[in-house]
């Protein structure tokens, strides 16, 4: 079975379901999952080609997929082996959840915090502390608009 989770948003809107089937009525988009991105403490970019099918309506002029690895925003319903559905975006808004480059280099999905000191990655697993760096230091690369478990 696979689940589809859409994470909440100004422009969230539900899936179309048929009362009498209860069978989601959706058109599907084929993307590509280009890799991997750390859900725990950044990791180098690591890349791979595989496509996976997605609601049309989480598909945007620049979208893309990566397989999550670690558990750091498990408290957000986004855990290891999901596929976040990712729209590419150099600017979100603060509490958004992307993914960022740190320094020119590594990568990790977290939760934005913006304030006069910097910026904050907020993971969702109390067990992880934040991380804090000069804005300089933080590429956003795109903004999450989906979860897809294929494991429930």
């Amino acid at each position: 079975m696979v689940a589809i989770l859409l994470p909440q948003s100004k422009r969230s809107a539900p899936l179309s379901v048929d009362h009498h089937t209860h069978a989601i009525i959706e058109s599907f988009q084929r993307i590509t999952i280009v890799g991997w991105v750390s859900c725990g403490h950044p990791i180098d970019i690591f890349t791979q080609q595989e496509e996976i099918e997605v609601p049309s309506k989480l598909v945007r002029k620049n979208t893309y997929a990566l397989r999550v690895r670690g558990d750091s925003m498990k408290d957000a319903n986004i855990v290891d082996g999901d596929v976040v559905i990712i729209e590419q975006s150099q600017v979100a808004e603060n509490g958004e959840k992307v993914v960022v480059k740190i320094n020119h280099k590594e990568v990790t999905l977290k939760t934005l915090r913006l304030d006069q000191d910097g910026v904050k990655l907020v993971p969702a697993n109390p067990s992880i502390e934040p991380i804090i760096l000069n804005n300089a230091d933080v590429e956003v690369l795109g903004i999450v608009r989906g979860v897809i478990r294929d494991q429930i």
